[in-house]
């Protein structure tokens, strides 16, 4: 038999370990979507006497979508 009789020890819980790492990256970014905040919607100055200008993408008078859903407690 070649190799070490350490490698059924060492093996699973280095596994266990990357496995609880990926996970807990996995939720922390589900957690904090910062995508959502470093998109800035800067309009420049409109002329005295003229309407502001809507951000691209958006109609005058149209409600604003929240960046991220409101979560209740079940």
């Amino acid at each position: 038999m070649t190799g070490s009789a350490l490698v059924p020890i060492i093996v699973p819980i280095v596994a266990a370990l990357a496995m609880g790492a990926w996970l807990t990256l996995v939720y922390w970014a589900d957690a904090h979507p910062g995508y959502a905040r470093h998109v800035a919607e800067v309009s420049p100055p409109a002329a005295p006497g003229t309407e502001a200008a809507a951000p691209a993408g958006h109609e005058a008078g149209e409600e604003e979508v929240p960046a991220r859903p409101v979560r209740r407690a079940a």
